[in-house]
């Protein structure tokens, strides 16, 4: 069974206030829960307050969860001031693995196995964001990894130009939540919805899913 593992740690932590830092991991463990009930198998974690663990047993759907990560946290409401910039650009730096795992035991605190050690070991190399972006993926399959690697650049460097709205909206409609769900969530109008939607470039991101969610991942061996 090939499964995906996501590595992340938060940009810029250490510049939200001891409050902004409790909120954002309490917003991190509902979307967790929300993780769980959407993707049958899914395990997350929060290691040391800013570091993220995430084991997706369906690979296709990780892409999904991928940006349900970066466009929540991004979408976080925090106060502006100084040093907060990185925080609200990029949200997280990301690498996803995808391969074989050895052992996954939740009540023991274990995964173990070639997908999250792909992804550590990718999030380990990335530079700093204003570089080379925030967002890698790593197949075992190395047929793979010039689409996938280039899939994910692009998309996240449209996240990272998105504002907190349109993260906000992204974020719903990775949920498969339609535009006038939305609106009623966010108590704005279906309009406003649809404008943001454009303007963020859903439809580019739209495409790119739709490209991944298609692939057949299968053991590389």
């Amino acid at each position: 069974m090939i499964y995906a593992a996501i590595s992340a740690d938060i940009v810029s932590s250490t510049s939200l206030c001891i409050e902004e830092t409790v909120a954002l991991k309490q917003r991190i463990e509902n979307l967790f829960s929300i993780l769980k009930n959407a993707f049958p198998g899914f395990w997350g974690r929060l290691i040391k307050g800013d570091y993220i663990e995430c084991l997706v047993p369906s690979a296709k759907d990780a892409f999904r969860v991928s940006l349900l990560l970066k466009s929540n946290i991004k979408s976080f409401p925090i106060a502006k001031s100084k040093g907060k910039n990185m925080f609200q650009t990029y949200g997280v730096r990301m690498a996803m693995g995808i391969g074989d795992m050895r052992l996954i035991d939740e009540t023991q605190g274990i995964m173990d196995g070639e997908a999250i050690y792909l992804s550590g070991r990718a999030l380990s190399r990335m530079g700093t964001p204003n570089k080379k972006g925030t967002f890698l993926i790593e197949p075992a399959d190395k047929q793979l990894k010039p689409a996938l690697q280039t899939i994910g650049m692009l998309t996240d460097a449209l996240l990272n130009n998105a504002t907190k709205r349109q993260s906000e909206i992204i974020f719903y409609k990775l949920l498969s939540k339609n535009e006038q769900e939305i609106a009623d969530i966010l108590d704005i109008n279906q309009s406003a919805v649809n404008q943001h939607s454009t303007s963020a470039k859903w439809y580019c991101i739209e495409e790119a899913l739709n490209y991944f969610e298609q692939l057949k991942f299968e053991n590389h061996e």
